[in-house]
């Protein structure tokens, strides 16, 4: 049974049909556990903004903090953005669930979901804070008033 049982890959990062999605510093043969892929999926190497789902893998601390503000600024309003870190036994790494919430807390950023992305590799996903989007138009149908 695969650690995705519930789903596939790409469905459990939240990767759909048409998404803007970036990779960075992916483990040898990631790219290719993404497969089979939804239609329209749309890989950028470097994006200013506007990417639905990015995947960062890190063991660095620092590098995180360092890169978590751009990587932000990169992210669709409604995206989210995946800090991936080794977490197998027997794998140094300067990163922990708790390291990276709370320098996502620092800029602003909240974590709602954590993925199990392979033996070695866990992820936590980041998002905006509710409070930080923009509203969505309320395209309800507003109840007809008394008319005098």
């Amino acid at each position: 049974m695969t650690p995705y049982a519930m789903g596939s890959l790409p469905a459990m990062l939240g990767i759909k049909a048409g998404s803007k999605v970036s990779v960075i510093n992916p483990p040898r043969g990631f790219v290719q556990k993404l497969n089979p892929l939804p239609d329209g999926v749309e890989f950028l190497i470097t994006a200013q903004s506007g990417l639905d789902v990015i995947l960062f893998f890190t063991s660095d601390a620092h590098e995180l903090v360092q890169r978590l503000p751009a990587l932000s600024r990169a992210m669709a309003l409604t995206g989210g953005i995946w800090i991936c870190w080794p977490s197998g036994e027997g794998i140094k790494s300067s990163l922990s669930e708790e390291f990276v919430r709370h320098a996502a807390l620092d800029i602003g950023l909240v974590d709602n979901k954590i993925c199990l992305i392979d033996e070695t590799w866990t992820g936590l996903r980041l998002v905006r804070r509710p409070r930080g989007r923009i509203d969505k138009p309320d395209h309800r149908k507003q109840a007809p008033t008394a008319q005098a």
